[in-house]
């Protein structure tokens, strides 16, 4: 059984990103201890992105 609650840092995040075909956009991501996956269809040519994004003080680090 658990004996402590330990508090959870998740949050949501807004993410910009830029497809190689040069489509870019933004996408809601949920970050949990300051990291997040980034998994998404590029509108425009429909390929697959797949980043891991590292949040600090809102601000996206790759």
């Amino acid at each position: 059984m658990v004996d402590a609650v330990k508090e959870l840092d998740v949050k949501f995040v807004e993410i910009p990103y830029r497809c190689k075909c040069g489509k870019e956009g933004k996408e809601i991501i949920v970050v949990a201890n300051n990291v997040g996956v980034l998994d998404t269809r590029c509108e425009k040519c429909g390929r697959r992105i797949v980043e891991t994004k590292i949040v600090e003080n809102e601000k996206v680090e790759n």
